[in-house]
């Protein structure tokens, strides 16, 4: 993992509150959700089409989903590079499991995980144009002087394309 400076490191910070906030909300959701999945017998009614089930997640994948919201703060509490991974993850269950909230929270914080300064604080690879890793950026033709190569078609040509 790379120095970072202390700005940086608040920059960083800064930039992951709202998943870590969104994850911590999620994580006592869920948890809420093991602890009353035996006082409710909401979790077992769906609607049944044929072998197909509709309806709130079953007791196992409670457990799952607070897994993976946990292994999401654990992640960029400790700033690894498999926290965006994972923080990714959260989102794409999150944005199935609370479709209309949960989608419009998804987009907006998926965001945040592509942010280079994010990627950068949990020492994710970021992705750099290669013009400013090779410093040739003022050397390269814009498209406008790019040359462009004209081709002619002939008629012989034309009508032999034609079926």
């Amino acid at each position: 993992m790379t120095d970072l400076t202390k700005e940086q490191l608040a920059d960083g910070k800064k930039v992951l509150e709202g998943p870590t906030i969104y994850f911590w909300v999620l994580a006592v959701i869920a948890g809420i959700g093991i602890l009353s999945q035996n006082s409710i017998d909401l979790l077992s009614k769906g609607i049944n089409f044929g072998p197909v089930s509709i309806g709130f997640p079953g007791s196992n994948s409670i457990w799952i989903f607070a897994a993976l919201y946990v292994a999401g703060l654990v992640g960029m509490h400790m700033r690894k590079s498999w926290a965006v991974p994972v923080g990714r993850a959260g989102l794409v269950v999150s944005m199935v499991v609370l479709f209309p909230v949960g989608t419009i929270f998804g987009a907006i914080l998926w965001k945040r995980f592509n942010d280079p300064i994010s990627k950068r604080y949990l020492g994710y690879k970021v992705d750099e144009p290669v013009a400013a890793t090779t410093g040739a950026a003022t050397s390269s033709p814009s498209a406008a002087e790019a040359p462009v190569e004209k081709i002619a078609i002939t008629a012989e040509e034309k009508t032999q394309a034609k079926p």
